[in-house]
């Protein structure tokens, strides 16, 4: 096959149309410079005609450029004998979104749907030499707007005509996002002629799966007709050795079976390792390959166990007959102009979920089916996918040229997919029969318009190309009311958005969450990146506008409060506020996980975020982790150690991940923030695999003449002489704790190879010490730690710097 790469620089300008009307801005009249795979708002930011809209209120100047038409165009060279394969199409892996193309001033296609690739036969409008494309955008709003205005109106959160447009729904703005609807072509282009049949849509299922044997159907579609005499011959390799087999190609599908002995299989983070296979796909004729195609996967099995008990039904996770509990977060786009997020930022995410010891991530269905690299990651890191599909919050149409593209759309979705071991599930879409039914509470999820998109459509097409995998109508959604807490999956809203503090979490027994969060602000230099010095302060216009939500800002002042001494410098307000959404979460996992598996799962909203913004993210926009990352490095650890506060008194609990049983040493100590100790008590304990159990149980009688602003509980779990987990229990909130707020010593030790070790040691019970190299984005291992009287703790890190300048510019902080 030759392939003609048309990516790189291309030339940009508004639509004839628009070119009159463009926001006093002559040159958008003239072709400009713009990049392939790009977006226009890229491409003008580039050219420095508008500003960059994540600085301070900049994005409302943008607003302009969502409602114009847009041109793009680029000159390329055929050469001859290209021209003589019997097939040469031009494939658009993605249109961003109501495009129309032409070649010579010849129509070949259009595209109204920014998922869904294309190829259009290119063969007779190309000439020897030189070619001209144009690919003429319309304004996504307008076309929007137009069908809204055809169609009728529908119950949609936010934008409600973004409903009709097969477009990434966060561009037109969402409740921690910016309102930037991008156009222009999002992914890679190019020519590509061949001649002879071409092996399509590879599929490896794992039919059945034992410690001796794993039993996978190899099938592929043949394009183009294979003649008398054509084979296919499959190639597996991995594990101990390699497995061959041939058959014969009859028609347009081949299908065989194949069997490895002593199947290595693939397990998800924490759980066991992540072994890949490679199919080679080998069209043969006679000795000749006319095509191949190498297929990576993997060998395991998925199922979603819903069991009827006492308290509802189960929802249960069952990768190779065992049972897991997930444990992960949400996942958004990384950007709001999604071209040019570099590979080293999935790679760092992906990275920094697994050091977290998550092991589900779910992509939501308000953003984009994820590019080849992020489902490859999770594949290596053993993070299990939970796939939306990409729809969100609102009903959508049910109309048959609609039903048309979501079909088109589902199809290209799950097969360039259904590869990926990762992905355990697919789920219809985020939050539509939930808001449906809360706002009509006389009606059923049946009853909101595109509830056959969720009921039939797309569990068929999952069925029909895949199987393998169980599918789910939406996040959350179950028997009865869509997010009871009894059966299904739940998102917990009450806390935070409802106004309610995170202490009401432990009394929600949903049987799996896959959605819940607490705000707070991006990290103080990730905000005075995209603000001006007189710009930070707690309600500053600017900051209110860094924050989508409604009464957002309020929020944070408000559950800040109730917690923390309220301190309002710009610095103090931000490391204030994301503790509070550290233990938040952290009151929310233990809480679950305590209740493995009447509770199955605790996804957080978010990971990630698209801009500098006050949001549920962990990790913001500039990759720095906030305090909550590194409660989560804790909370989600496979052996978890919690406290449990009852009327009768406190229970310590261990939570044991692991597949295997363990045996160690319980140690509690009431220690007071002076260092003195009140008493000590050991517990030798065995943890079956798998479980969760109470521990110790603490009567109130043993907390006789408390302190309750200066004395504490504080545990630990040592397993063959190493700390495998521990925890403390305060008595009071930390606005009320008779804390010295003395700074911990620091020392600096150089490792080596740009590591080093940072030992913390502390006069005074140091409480949530929070530590940052300024200047520089140094990678801690550990951070936002509690450091007990007279003693020290050892951090490691990763810095550009030597050890002197580190520590002038060490900048630490903690409660006072």
């Amino acid at each position: 096959m030759t392939t003609i790469d048309l990516n790189g620089t291309w030339e940009f300008r508004a639509a004839e149309s628009d070119a009159t009307r463009s926001a006093g801005q002559s040159r958008l009249k003239e072709w400009m410079p713009g990049t392939v795979p790009g977006t226009v708002h890229t491409d003008l930011m580039a050219e420095q005609i508008i500003p960059d809209p994540f600085y301070r209120t900049q994005e409302n100047d943008v607003q302009w450029v969502e409602e114009m038409d847009w041109v793009y165009r680029r000159v390329f060279d055929v050469p001859a004998d290209v021209l003589r394969e019997s097939v040469v199409r031009l494939s658009a892996e993605g249109l961003d979104t109501y495009a129309s193309i032409d070649i010579n001033g010849k129509g070949v296609g259009e595209s109204s749907n920014m998922f869904i690739g294309h190829s259009f036969d290119v063969r007779k409008v190309l000439r020897p030499g030189e070619n001209t494309i144009e690919i003429r955008f319309d304004s996504p709003v307008k076309r929007a707007q137009s069908l809204e205005a055809t169609h009728g109106a529908l119950r949609v959160v936010l934008e409600p005509h973004r409903a009709y447009v097969r477009k990434a729904q966060y561009s037109f703005g969402w409740d921690w996002g910016p309102k930037l609807t991008t156009s222009g072509i999002w992914k890679g282009i190019s020519i590509e002629a061949f001649s002879g049949p071409r092996l399509r849509d590879p599929f490896i299922r794992v039919v059945s799966l034992s410690v001796k044997e794993a039993v996978v159907r190899v099938s592929v579609d043949v394009e183009g007709g294979a003649r008398k005499g054509t084979h296919l011959l499959v190639a597996i390799e991995g594990g101990k050795g390699r497995n061959e087999k041939t058959c014969p190609v009859r028609g347009r599908h081949v299908s065989l079976t194949v069997r490895i002995p002593r199947p290595y299989l693939w397990w998800p983070n924490g759980q066991g390792e992540q072994p890949m296979y490679s199919a080679s796909l080998s069209l043969v004729e006679k000795t000749e390959t006319l095509h191949n195609l190498v297929v990576p996967f993997a060998l395991r099995t998925v199922e979603l166990l819903q069991k009827k008990d006492a308290a509802g039904k189960s929802f249960i996770f069952v990768i190779n007959g065992r049972k897991v509990f997930c444990k992960g977060a949400d996942w958004i786009p990384a950007d709001n102009f999604l071209p040019r997020i570099p590979d080293s930022r999935y790679e760092t995410l992906i990275q920094m979920a697994k050091d977290a010891h998550m092991n589900m991530l779910r992509v939501w269905g308000g953003g984009v089916y994820e590019k080849k690299l992020f489902y490859e990651l999770c594949d290596r890191h053993g993070l299990m996918v939970w796939q939306d599909f990409m729809f969100a919050c609102g009903e959508y149409p049910d109309t048959p040229w609609f039903h048309k593209e979501v079909r088109t759309e589902a199809e290209q979705a799950i097969k360039r997919l259904r590869n990926h071991p990762s992905i355990v599930l697919w789920c219809g879409n985020n939050e539509c029969e939930w808001l449906y039914c809360t706002e009509n509470p006389d009606k059923g999820p049946d009853q909101m318009r595109g509830a056959k998109i969720f009921r039939d459509l797309l569990p068929a097409a999952c069925k029909a190309f895949d199987g393998s995998r169980p599918y789910w109508r939406s996040s959350p959604f179950g028997t009865g009311f869509p997010n009871a807490e009894g059966n299904g999956n739940h998102h917990q809203w009450t806390v935070w958005s409802a106004w309610k503090d995170f202490a009401e979490y432990e009394n929600d027994n949903s049987r799996f969450v896959s959605e819940f969060g607490f705000q707070s602000p991006a990290n103080v230099k990730t905000m005075e990146e995209c603000t001006l010095p007189g710009d930070r302060s707690v309600q500053s216009r600017v900051m209110e506008h860094h924050n989508k939500q409604v009464e957002g800002p309020e929020r944070l002042v408000r559950f800040l409060a109730a917690h923390y001494r309220v301190e309002t410098a710009f610095s103090r307000f931000i490391y204030l506020s994301q503790l509070v959404q550290a233990g938040a979460l952290k009151c929310a996992v233990e809480h679950w996980r305590r209740r493995k598996y009447g509770t199955a799962g605790s996804l957080f909203w978010q990971i990630n975020d698209c801009w500098p913004v006050s949001s549920w993210s962990v990790i913001d926009s500039a990759l720095r982790p906030k305090p909550a990352y590194f409660y989560a490095k804790r909370f989600f650890a496979p052996v978890l150690v919690s406290f449990k506060k009852s009327e009768a008194g406190i229970g310590v609990w261990i939570t044991n991940d692991k597949p295997d049983s363990l045996n160690g040493t319980l140690m509690l100590a009431r220690m007071s923030v002076e260092g003195n100790t009140q008493w000590t008590r050991e517990h030798q304990v065995r943890i079956p695999r798998d479980s969760s159990l109470e521990a110790i149980h603490l009567e109130e009688s043993g907390l006789d003449s408390l302190r309750r602003d200066a004395e504490y509980l504080h545990v630990r779990l040592v397993i063959d002489g190493s700390l495998v987990g521990e925890n403390r229990f305060y008595f009071e909130e930390p606005k009320h704790m008779s804390l010295s707020g003395r700074c911990p010593t620091s020392e600096v030790h150089d490792q080596g190879n740009g590591r080093f070790m940072l030992r913390l040691s502390a006069e005074h019970l140091a409480r949530d010490v929070f530590v940052e190299i300024e200047g520089e984005d140094a990678v801690f291992e550990d951070n936002c730690v509690d450091i007990d009287a007279g003693t020290t703790k050892e951090i490691r890190f990763r810095s550009r710097s030597a050890v002197q300048d580190i520590l002038k510019r060490l900048r630490i902080q903690l409660l006072a």
